[in-house]
């Protein structure tokens, strides 16, 4: 029985809350599964992610594959670098999972608010520069 890792959909219409969960690679998304691992929310605005740490790499262990989905959210929360840890022949006694800090997002400004950045910067550099010649 090939046992894959993957997303299992409960919420309401519209408003969808995600299980992960390990179930035989035949069955379809919403059967019967063998255990619940873990839970996404991506409703929040921080998107929700917890993980059974333990339970996550032993299925991780024992041969269960990940969806695409799962491995990325695995990332995000820090199960993967425990389980290449464990894979390594490391131990990982007392460590615990630590997510990864989202990365902030930069706005890409237009060509009108460079010129308009810039501008600004030069007025304050202007005054500045006069402020000592006039003491």
């Amino acid at each position: 029985m090939a046992t894959v890792l993957r997303l299992a959909r409960f919420g309401k219409r519209h408003n969808p809350i995600y299980r992960v969960v390990v179930i035989d690679s035949r069955k379809a998304r919403d059967d019967s599964f063998i255990e619940q691992v873990g839970f996404y929310n991506p409703n929040t605005k921080a998107p929700e992610i917890k993980f059974d740490q333990e339970r996550a790499l032993y299925w991780l262990g024992v041969g269960a594959q990940p969806s695409d989905t799962v491995k990325s959210l695995l990332k995000q929360a820090g199960v993967m670098e425990l389980f290449h840890e464990v894979r390594a022949g490391r131990s990982i006694e007392g460590k615990v999972a630590a997510p990864k800090a989202p990365k902030a997002k930069k706005a890409k400004l237009g060509e009108k608010a460079k010129a308009r950045l810039e501008a600004e910067k030069a007025a304050k550099e202007a005054p500045a520069e006069e402020a000592p010649a006039e003491a």
